[in-house]
């Protein structure tokens, strides 16, 4: 073979390689079954994320303290009520509804899932937000299995 094509093909291996080696699975603990603890968040969207977490039969197991935990969960959520305009003109009285998680392994500080719902016109308010978390993590679960 010509040493030059064989220089070009090493130069394009090492530079592949990297590449692959960067690519890590998820952490061990993101899987079904996995102990996971959920930190306080604003308005007591905690509590409407744990009753989704139920309700959407996520394949978790709920813990009381992040030290008995693989995984814990953090997040954010807002609500925007229905301003005086938006009840008059459109008739509706239902609130826009933001949230966001993050799933962080608690051995190694990574996180193996995020997800953002974001609600329009949402006539449940925290619930709707809440269960729209649990059913995308529960989907992102199973798919490691």
């Amino acid at each position: 073979m010509n040493p030059r094509i064989v220089s070009l093909l090493l130069a394009a291996l090492v530079c592949v390689c990297p590449a692959f080696a960067s690519q890590t699975a998820p952490a061990a603990p993101f899987r079904p079954g996995a102990k996971v603890f959920v930190h306080p968040m604003t308005d007591g969207f905690d509590s409407f994320f744990k009753a989704a977490l139920t309700k959407k039969r996520v394949p978790v197991v709920l813990v009381g303290s992040r030290d008995e935990a693989d995984l814990e969960i953090n997040g954010t959520a807002e609500s925007q009520k229905a301003g005086a305009a938006k009840k008059i003109f459109m008739g509706s009285w239902h609130s826009d509804e933001q949230a966001s998680i993050s799933v962080t392994s608690v051995s190694s500080g990574e996180v193996v899932y995020a997800y953002s719902a974001n609600k329009k016109n949402s006539a449940h308010g925290k619930q709707t937000t809440a269960e729209a978390c649990a059913k995308h993590l529960k989907e992102a679960i199973e798919k490691k299995k």
